[in-house]
Order: C-alpha cells, then structure tokens, then sequence
C-alpha cells in the first residue's frame, strides 16, 4: 500500500488515493490509526459487507466505515460494496445507510461472477455468461436516487461531538477476553447510532479531542501519551467515560502496580481493586439474579444488566451514582468525579447498553449534544443541512415521521403535510420550505 501511495502521488500529482483498509481482520491486525492521522489517504476505503437480509443489522459494517475513518473529514469511499445473493432492496437500504456515515462510493464486488478463482461462487451484477441479473437493477435504482439527490448536501460530512477512543495495544491486549476492546467500542458505536447520535472513533494519543464526550470503552492498555491526553482534556472541562477493564495495563502489558485505574485514578477519584464473578456472586443473591444478571441501582432507576463480571471499586473523592444491590452487600458500580473544571466518569463492568442508556443518555442531555432528528425506534436518521433530512427505516413495520407544517420528498417526488410514512426498510429525503 505504502509504495502504491508514494507512486501516485509522484506520478500522477492530484490523483485520489484509496485502499481497502480492512487492518482488523482478526488474522492480520496491525496499528492503523498513525496512517489515518498522516492525512496521506484522499479517501478511507473499506469493503462495506452487512448481510444480505434486509433484516440484518447494519451496525458491524457501519462501525467499519468509523473504525477506517478516525477523524479524516474527507469523504468515505466503499470500495467494495455487497452484490452476493441479497434480498431483493437489502443492498438499497444498506447504501442509503452508508450515506449517513460520510460514504461517496458503493462499488459493487463484484461486477460480473468469476469463471474461476477462490470467489467464483460470490454472485455479481452479471452472471457467469455476461447476462445482468435482478440485482443490476437495484444497482441502477440506487444509482438514479442517488443522481437525484447528490446536489442537496452529498456527500454527507458528519459532525460528531462524542469521541469513541480505540486503543490498537488494548485490542490485541484484550483478544481473549469475554468482552474484547473492539466489541466494547462497537457496543458503545450501536448505542449511540440507534439513537442517531454522531461518534467518531479516535486515538487520544494522536487527536486533539475537540469532542464534548470521550468515551473509553475497556481501554485496557493505557499509555502514558494517551493518559497525558485524558487527563488534560477533563481539567480543561471535559467529561470522559470509561468502563470496565480499561486502565489495567501499562505499554509493556503489565498491570500497573500501583493504584488503579492506572495513571488516572486521582482524574477518576476512586481505586480500582480486583473484580469478582457475577455468576459466582449471584450464589449470594437476594434479588433473583442469576448468571451474568446484576441489579443495578441507578439514582431514582432500577434495571439489569448483564456482566461476566464487576470490578471492586473504592471511592476516593468521587460521588457513587449506581450500586449492584441484591448481594452480600450493595458495591459501587458507577461513580463521579469533578477533576479541574470536568468530569470523570467510571462504569465498572465492561460496555452494556443497559447501562449506557441512563449513563450517557443523561450526558447527552446535559452536555447540549446533538440528537439527530426526532424518529420512532428503528429509524435511521440524519440532518443533511438546515433544509434537507435523510430517514431510513430499519425495520419491517411502517413508521409514522411527524414534521410540523409542509415538506416535500425529493426522492419520490410528493408533497407532505405534518409529516409522513416510511415503508418497511425505505429510505426518503426530505426538503423543509
């Protein structure tokens, strides 16, 4: 890749480069994030491959384009896009969802089904003997919507004010573990995407964390350079959120001997001691929880959770917001800490969206971030510009878009009044007077 760069920029000055940066295959993981910051790469590139259901999730794929594009502002391009044996109108709401993350490209992989090598059985748009089969169409429909909208906005450039940080050491770090670092950020990204909230992954050692909210998500290897950062940025105002195993290791992957979370346990205002088995412990349960379950008392709230484990925490200045009851005692789980003019603060069970939804839910409330546009469950949103809004339903049921006064659907050309319908799995673009 690296020589491929340098000869185009010599060769051909002004040429955009791209690559398929898929650098976390899990059997070729390498440190990516030093590459994306250089700015060197015209476009992040990936191969966009999110099932061929229109019912399957969105979310691994999604959070591929994310994990590819750190903080680049230049647009996304999927240099291979999902053409294999899809349901008729998957590859369309995918594409259109795509959009909504910055993308420019879908390229179909492939075009015309192999005669032979390790993929003559991935299907294309054209069969083997050069006929076009149904998905050719859907290829040309996308093609037509997407010529017809490009003008109002496109390509999407995000603004997002959460920072998910990723940690290349931590990932490998934390491989084996029942909630890898990887499966934390993207617990974390689905969240925030479900509640059509921007993120944007980051490395903290390399970025200037402008965000309003940088989230940790079992940032297991914390290195002095990306502590420097964190600690910086909550004395300055901000507020950090970190999990469960985050802060255990040093750069050498030796647990940190002295007190955790390492290098910030005075930022967060507790000490981190072991952890105990949620399955082993639940033998002491009062409440019925069984398993992974924990109760968790959360202010006014109480809900479950599920977790291998908790980690044994020890206030140290910080305010405790939520405790697991039901056991042999209550234990602090989630706590808060004013460091400098920000906030610190500490979950201490590996990401769970059960306890996301109160935990950030409440921040991005407090902290003014943006919600993206008002939608029932299960819609996929985005404010384009002050006059144009993008929606896709995920789902199979029609969903009820209400709009105060008039709009108009530029995608399929239709006047609307107080709002509109999404069909099961559609997409429509919006223009406001």
């Amino acid at each position: 890749m690296r020589i491929l760069v340098v000869w185009v920029i010599a060769g051909a000055p002004g040429t955009l480069t791209t690559t398929n940066m898929w650098y976390y295959s899990s059997t070729k993981y390498f440190d990516y994030a030093p590459i994306a910051y250089t700015g060197k790469l015209a476009r992040g590139g990936n191969g966009f491959y999110p099932g061929v259901s229109r019912r399957d999730s969105l979310d691994d794929a999604l959070f591929g384009i994310a994990r590819i594009q750190f903080e680049n502002t230049t647009p996304f391009w999927c240099t291979e896009f999902v053409s294999d044996t899809a349901v008729p109108g998957a590859i369309r709401r995918a594409a259109y969802a795509s959009l909504m993350l910055g993308n420019q490209l879908a390229c179909a992989w492939t075009w015309q089904t192999m005669p032979a090598g390790e993929e003559q059985f991935l299907q294309g748009l054209v069969d083997w003997d050069g006929q076009p089969n149904r998905k050719y169409g859907e290829y040309q429909a996308i093609a037509a919507e997407f010529r017809k909208i490009e003008p109002y906005g496109f390509p999407y450039r995000p603004h997002a004010e959460v920072a998910l940080a990723f940690s290349f050491p931590s990932q490998i770090a934390s491989s084996g573990f029942s909630a890898a670092h990887e499966d934390q950020v993207r617990t974390v990204f689905s969240y925030l995407n479900k509640h059509n909230v921007e993120s944007q992954v980051v490395d903290p050692a390399l970025s200037k964390l402008p965000h309003k909210l940088v989230i940790l998500p079992g940032y297991l290897v914390m290195d002095e350079a990306s502590a420097d950062k964190i600690r910086a940025y909550v004395q300055r105002g901000g507020t950090v959120v970190m999990t469960g195993d985050s802060a255990v290791l040093n750069e050498s992957g030796q647990a940190f001997a002295t007190t955790h979370p390492g290098r910030l346990s005075d930022v967060f205002g507790i000490r981190v001691g072991g952890f105990e088995q949620s399955d082993l412990m639940n033998e002491l349960s009062h409440v019925g929880t069984k398993g992974r379950q924990l109760r968790v008392k959360y202010g006014q709230l109480e809900l479950t959770c599920e977790s291998p484990h908790f980690d044994l925490i020890e206030p140290k200045g910080a305010e405790v917001l939520g405790r697991i009851i039901g056991l042999d005692r209550d234990y602090p789980l989630v706590t808060s800490h004013r460091y400098g003019a920000g906030t610190a603060i500490y979950v201490g069970v590996p990401a769970t969206e059960a306890l996301l939804e109160p935990v950030i839910g409440e921040l991005l409330g407090r902290l003014g971030i943006a919600t993206g546009p008002a939608v029932p469950v299960g819609v996929m949103a985005r404010q384009i510009d002050a006059r144009h809004l993008l929606y896709l339903n995920l789902d199979g049921t029609a969903k009820r878009v209400d709009l105060k006064g008039p709009s108009r659907s530029l995608l399929h050309d239709q006047e609307y009044r107080d709002g509109f319908v999404l069909a099961p799995f559609e997409p429509d673009f919006i223009e406001l007077p």
